[in-house]
């Protein structure tokens, strides 16, 4: 785990959980910023300054970014939290690069997740092999299903997490969601976007929400209106740090 140094788009310090091998990095973190300070006005593209890290530059990973937003009528609230993904790169080895793209400046504060694997760029290596195991997902009822894309690979000092939802009962739906996921090391923590659902107040793009896995336990409390659109299937997909690495 590390903070950084400094960074040019007014989200002040940022802390890492991280992974660092010779030719790779996974880094997970959680940073809120405001897109109407001036430090994110002026800048071109979104630069954390950071303590040297074990790769010099990297090929392109994908961070997340998301808004939260809540409409309210005369019959309840609606949901239409959204986002997209982002490239991002190591630059060199004190410099991590996210792409700027206004598109959502409007609906601030934003929230990037970084759950992400960098590449060494340009220099080959060793792979490493991994057993892709199906996330065996339980819950009260079985009210809560993800189909059989929904899978982890478990490594010494990180996982890589697939899920792929699939359905819900319906008297669920709207309700909180606690589900174990059997196959994950229970040494896991972290907020993981959820992309996907129809977003009918933000047509350019799709829904996006937040789940929380911590002790093999995986919550999700607040879903876009649109969760469940057909041709609009929620998914995550991340690369998490375990808290082994101390």
């Amino acid at each position: 785990m590390f903070n950084s140094i400094s960074n040019n788009f007014g989200a002040g310090q940022i802390t890492f959980k991280d992974y660092q091998a010779p030719n790779y990095v996974v880094l997970n973190a959680k940073v809120e910023f405001d897109p109407t300070n001036p430090a994110y006005q002026t800048c071109q593209q979104l630069e954390i300054t950071v303590p040297d890290l074990s790769i010099e530059r990297s090929t392109i990973g994908g961070v997340f970014v998301r808004f939260i937003e809540t409409q309210h009528y005369s019959w309840g609230d609606a949901i239409y939290d959204g986002g997209t993904v982002l490239k991002s790169w190591i630059k060199d080895k004190n410099t991590i690069v996210v792409e700027k793209q206004p598109w959502f400046d409007n609906n601030g504060p934003l929230l990037l997740y970084f759950v992400t694997m960098y590449a060494q760029l340009n220099q080959g290596a060793n792979t490493i092999k991994g057993t892709k195991q199906r996330l065996t997902v339980t819950t009260d009822g079985n009210y809560l299903r993800f189909s059989s894309d929904t899978f982890v690979v478990v490594f010494d000092h990180w996982v890589f997490m697939h899920l792929q939802f699939s359905s819900c009962s319906y008297a669920q739906r709207d309700l909180p969601w606690e589900a174990t996921f059997e196959q994950m090391p229970e040494d896991v923590t972290a907020d993981v976007p959820v992309p996907g659902g129809g977003n009918q107040f933000h047509q350019d793009c799709f829904g996006m929400g937040e789940c929380h896995i911590e002790n093999k336990i995986f919550t999700m409390d607040r879903r876009v209106m649109g969760f469940w659109d057909t041709g609009r299937e929620p998914f995550a997909f991340a690369f998490l740090v375990r808290d082994n690495n101390e």
